[in-house]
């Protein structure tokens, strides 16, 4: 790591004011003892190892340079400072999260980083996946405002909004996406799933229909609002389990509503391609 570079008292001129005239220098004070230290500086590694012709990120223990801190006036660490031009240009104290980092960096760059977000969106994912929706939110929501036009970012906000049943707040947010992005195929696929659950809440209780369809058991019409009750409650393996169950009853049809399933749930997502390889033992064999 050509850019990650530890300072003291007897190169801090070198390293960071001169350095500072050609690249972006970022300052990070920590010490040894510092809990909150060690959770920041590995973010700030990971963000800044990818651009060594823009950015240095210079790492000083305070234990050790007590001048320069107290110079620089630290009063509590985590502090982080950039340098450009032999002037402090921006600062922040304590942990922040890597989105809020990368904003720090462009800010005190004056130009946007190349910057991919599967991290920051996997991260999203495990919160949701993990029912932990309000803290998701929260993340995602500061993310769109600065990335309007992720659109992976945009449905997982979506997704918090809807693990909150928050669906017409999630309708309302849908209603602000201009026409392009909402013509994209995540948006179109979120958008039929909030509209599955809105009419699933309208319709008889998943006990009622369940109690219809054991006196009916050939209605392909209960099947399907049984399997759509599911759906809208995430239980997506009830939902294709009970169509696979009885797909002789109308191929064709169940086939079709288990492909519009497995379009809005996602290609990628487990569960999808788990019953896709089941629907085709099924037709197949």
């Amino acid at each position: 790591m050509n850019n990650i570079i530890d300072v003291n008292e007897s190169n801090f001129e070198k390293k960071v004011l001169e350095e500072s005239l050609q690249k972006l220098v970022v300052v990070d004070f920590w010490a040894p003892w510092c809990g909150p230290c060690k959770q920041l500086t590995p973010i700030l590694e990971k963000t800044i190892t990818p651009y060594p012709d823009k950015i240095v990120l210079a790492k000083i223990n305070i234990d050790e340079n007590q001048q320069i801190a107290s110079q620089l006036r630290i009063q509590s660490i985590p502090t982080v400072f950039s340098f450009k031009d032999k002037q402090v240009n921006n600062a922040f104290q304590g942990v922040i999260p890597e989105v809020e980092i990368i904003k720090f960096l462009e800010n005190s760059l004056g130009e946007k980083l190349n910057i991919g977000f599967d991290e920051f969106y996997n991260d999203i994912q495990i919160l949701i996946d993990d029912n932990n929706f309000s803290q998701a939110k929260d993340m995602v929501e500061g993310f769109i405002v600065e990335n309007s036009k992720e659109v992976k970012g945009l449905c997982l906000y979506l997704e918090c909004l809807i693990g909150l049943d928050k669906t017409q707040e999630a309708i309302e947010f849908l209603k602000s996406i201009n026409d392009d992005m909402a013509k994209e195929d995540e948006i179109v696929n979120i958008s039929k799933k909030i509209n599955m659950i809105e009419e699933s809440k309208k319709g008889p209780s998943l006990e009622q229909l369940m109690g219809d369809l054991s006196r009916s058991p050939n209605s392909l019409e209960l099947i399907f609002k049984i399997a759509d009750s599911h759906f809208a409650n995430n239980e997506f393996e009830e939902a294709f389990k009970i169509l696979l169950e009885n797909y002789p009853k109308n191929k064709d049809k169940i086939k079709s509503k288990l492909i519009s399933f497995f379009n809005v749930l996602g290609l990628e997502h487990p569960l999808t391609n788990l019953y896709r390889k089941k629907l085709s033992s099924i037709i197949f064999s």
